[in-house]
């Protein structure tokens, strides 16, 4: 199965090494409607010292929901606010849907008016129908002129300090009827139809999107997408859509992650605590453990609902929350070193157990539990109301992350499972890469790796660059060799392209 997936993704393309502030904790909510709600928002998660990287702003930042526009009447000065969100340590990203207002006037309109950008009828008008800001016209993808031209508007954006892209919309969605399928898309340099280009629209959006956002700052772009395709992955993370806060969804979530993998798609996530409806105290701490092993880290929920910001319900509630945000940003470098090697490999990051024992008939099926690289294997509880879990373990010595204790493979455990635990395991030989928690990623240097090493032999690669851009394409980046062999570990220094950590710390782990 490895195999396999390195092959298909060889053909359609990798998952790039991302910045590393986007594998931190990200927090969204359409209902952020104006700067207060926002400062409100950012202060609480600064002042109840849970990490958190990324504020997600949704359509009412925009001034009438124009897209690459900016409400001054209800955010203030353009870039003022996110200029003092990021003194803070917060990089914010936008929402960005394809759905142009039909406005003269109105820049983006009449610039593609002018050019013939946008899709158009098969009588040769330009094809109107209604999204969010009203009547809308479509930017018409399949064209390189059209990319170009999305692409060179991403530079609004970062100019604002906009710090990543998010798409939504882009099916393309519609209000008043489903596209019809003659209207008149453009695939590279040739005419061609909606019910051909349906399937690539939200894919070719993601690849002007990020080409845009590469050129106009130089960082590694961040975008996430709702609508994809096969190759989406070298553009843009996805995650799921709009779940609801139902235990049924959170079930679902563990198959169509690791589905998603398969497929290609190594960052990707769903809403935590689920989109429509009201969440719960319990479902969400329960969402929380998964999401805390996503590669995608991001709670998000819209106007109309219970608002499920950690700190929303109750101190438990709270704690949990707190707990295992501030485990995801302890195992930041281990997330990084497995996009780092699916980079190569086309392995995703959070894997079924069938992709390591795909000779293990019990691994077939395992839609409960999952794998985060070959080392550490997660066993949420998705179930209302449960307190153990069942937890299947394939061959070898396996040892719980939280209390060391030890577990022969190949059979199934009940395990305690109260609501602050998500049952955790790792591989016998593991070397688990680690840093101190910060409340953002940059607040400090990470100048000390601590490293726990699990009972067992075995091998680990460890990588380090800046995070930030595409110099470690040119070698600018550090790499370790750690070896565990009768109890004692050695480390070797494979490639000096980077700077050192100042000091490495082993935390020996298990029985």
């Amino acid at each position: 199965m490895p195999e396999v997936v390195s092959n298909y993704t060889y053909l359609t393309g990798r998952t790039p090494l991302p910045q590393l502030w986007t594998l931190g904790y990200h927090q969204s909510r359409w209902g952020y409607e104006n700067a207060r709600d926002v400062r409100e928002v950012a202060g609480k998660f600064r002042s109840l010292k849970v990490p958190c990287d990324t504020i997600h702003f949704d359509l009412d930042y925009m001034d009438g929901y124009r897209v690459f526009t900016w409400n001054e009447a209800d955010f203030g000065t353009p870039g003022g606010l996110l200029e003092e969100l990021a003194e803070d340590g917060f990089k914010v990203v936008p929402i960005i849907d394809p759905g142009v207002k039909r406005e003269p006037g109105y820049d983006m309109y009449d610039e593609g008016v002018k050019e013939g950008y946008f899709a158009k009828s098969p009588d040769g008008e330009i094809y109107v129908n209604v999204v969010w800001p009203g009547e809308a016209v479509y930017p018409d993808f399949g064209s390189p002129d059209v990319r170009a031209w999305w692409g060179g508007r991403q530079k609004y954006l970062t100019d604002l300090g906009f710090k990543g892209v998010w798409n939504d919309m882009n099916e393309p969605a519609s209000f008043r009827g489903e596209l019809p399928d003659d209207i008149v898309f453009t695939d590279e340099e040739r005419p061609s139809s909606h019910a051909a280009m349906h399937n690539c629209y939200g894919h070719l959006m993601a690849k002007a999107t990020y080409e845009g956002m590469k050129r106009a700052d130089g960082k590694r772009p961040f975008v996430i997408t709702r609508a994809c395709y096969a190759g989406t992955q070298k553009y843009s993370t996805v995650w799921t859509g709009d779940n609801q806060s139902l235990w049924a969804h959170l079930g679902m979530a563990v198959p169509q992650l690791c589905n998603l993998g398969l497929s290609g798609f190594s960052f990707a996530g769903t809403d935590v605590g689920g989109f429509g409806a009201d969440t719960t105290p319990e479902l969400l701490c329960r969402w929380v453990q998964v999401g805390a092993f996503s590669p995608l880290f991001r709670n998000h929920s819209p106007k109309n609902t219970k608002r499920q910001e950690p700190w929303q319900f109750d101190e438990e509630t709270l704690a949990i929350n707190r707990k295992y945000i501030e485990l995801r940003y302890r195992l930041l470098p281990y997330f990084y070193d497995l996009f780092f090697e699916g980079e190569k490999t086309g392995y995703p990051v959070l894997r079924p157990l069938v992709f390591h024992y795909e000779n293990d008939p019990e691994t077939w099926n395992q839609n409960g539990e999952f794998l985060v690289g070959e080392n550490l294997l997660v066993a949420p509880v998705l179930e209302q109301g449960a307190t153990k879990k069942p937890v299947y373990l394939p061959q070898g010595t396996w040892y719980d992350f939280f209390t060391g204790k030890a577990y022969a493979g190949g059979q199934y455990y009940l395990v305690d499972a109260p609501l602050d635990v998500c049952p955790l395991f790792a591989k016998e030989g593991s070397m688990i890469p680690t840093y101190e928690v910060m409340q953002y990623v940059g607040e400090r240097p990470y100048d000390t790796l601590k490293m726990l090493v699990f009972p067992g032999d075995g091998r680990y690669v460890h990588y380090r660059d800046n995070g930030v851009d595409f110099a470690y394409r040119s070698g600018a980046f550090h790499r370790y060799v750690f070896t565990a062999n009768g109890g004692s570990v050695n480390v070797e220094i494979d490639r000096d392209g980077y700077e050192k950590y100042e000091k490495i710390e082993y935390i020996m782990m298990g029985a």
